[in-house]
């Protein structure tokens, strides 16, 4: 029988991100995945959680981020979701932890990829190998 999925909602706020770090964690090590596999879980969605809170509310909103966690087809699926303003065109004044933070991702996963339209928010689906190698 395949593994029940991980779907989590927290308020979009740093404080949040131990939480969603010891959920990923723990669900990883549910469906055997590697330590080191794990870490690189919990570091994509820190990277894709922290883009939500940094870009995807302005000061005035509050608003949440979603992550949600499966196995498909061998691997770890990894899917962070906000709701906010989604990511326009970059610009010369445009900050660069949005980049460096997709880098980050592309670095540590088998592929990824980035939704987005502007006013209805981003997903950001990652894909992991479970074991130790990726």
């Amino acid at each position: 029988m395949p593994a029940a999925a991980l779907s989590i909602r927290v308020p979009a706020e740093a404080a949040q991100m131990a939480l969603v770090r010891a959920e990923i964690a723990k669900y990883a090590h549910g469906v055997g995945m590697a330590a080191s596999s794990i870490e690189d879980a919990q570091t994509i969605a820190t990277e894709a959680c922290g883009n939500s809170i940094k870009h995807a509310y302005d000061a005035s909103a509050t608003g949440c981020v979603e992550v949600n966690a499966n196995v498909d087809d061998g691997e770890l699926r990894l899917i962070v979701r906000d709701f906010g303003s989604g990511v326009g065109p970059r610009t010369a004044t445009a900050s660069l932890s949005l980049h460096a933070g997709l880098a980050i991702i592309g670095a540590l996963s088998r592929s990824f990829w980035l939704s987005s339209r502007r006013g209805a928010g981003t997903v950001l689906e990652a894909r992991l190998g479970l074991g130790a190698l990726h």
